[in-house]
């Protein structure tokens, strides 16, 4: 994968793990913003704007070590990038690009479902920049 998101900070106890059952046949590099996938506390890798956030993978998981559960920080500051076409601005709300590991801004459609809000803008960008997010899965939305 790339654009991994990169650690800058983390906040509230060391980053708020919590800990999401993930596929033990699945590659998942440190860094990665993951989506809920079934219940119970399921994650897989975002794959789109559709995704609702769990939070950043904070170790790399190999194909084939056998893990099954994986901490994913859900409060910090994290250089992510945005999509090609997008702009991040400061202090919009940000949500799952198409693209894995990209972030886009929020659109008015997409604000009134946000529990795909990534986090908020710390700073702004051009399109295929990276900059800062904070993230706070459950207060961001």
């Amino acid at each position: 994968m790339a654009n991994e998101a990169v650690k800058i900070t983390l906040l509230g106890n060391a980053g708020d793990p919590v800990e999401w059952t993930v596929a033990a046949g699945t590659a998942i590099p440190k860094g990665t913003l993951m989506a809920l996938s079934a219940s119970p506390q399921v994650a897989i890798a975002t794959s789109g704007a559709t995704n609702v956030f769990a939070g950043i993978t904070s170790v790399e998981k190999t194909a084939t070590d056998g893990v099954t559960k994986l901490a994913l920080w859900t409060h910090g500051i994290f250089d992510m990038t945005c999509g090609a076409a997008e702009a991040m601005v400061l202090g919009a709300p940000v949500q799952a690009g198409a693209v894995a590991n990209e972030v886009n801004v929020m659109t008015l459609d997409t604000i009134i479902n946000a529990t795909k809000c990534i986090g908020v803008a710390q700073e702004t960008v051009a399109g295929n920049g990276t900059g800062a997010v904070l993230i706070n899965v459950g207060r961001t939305r």
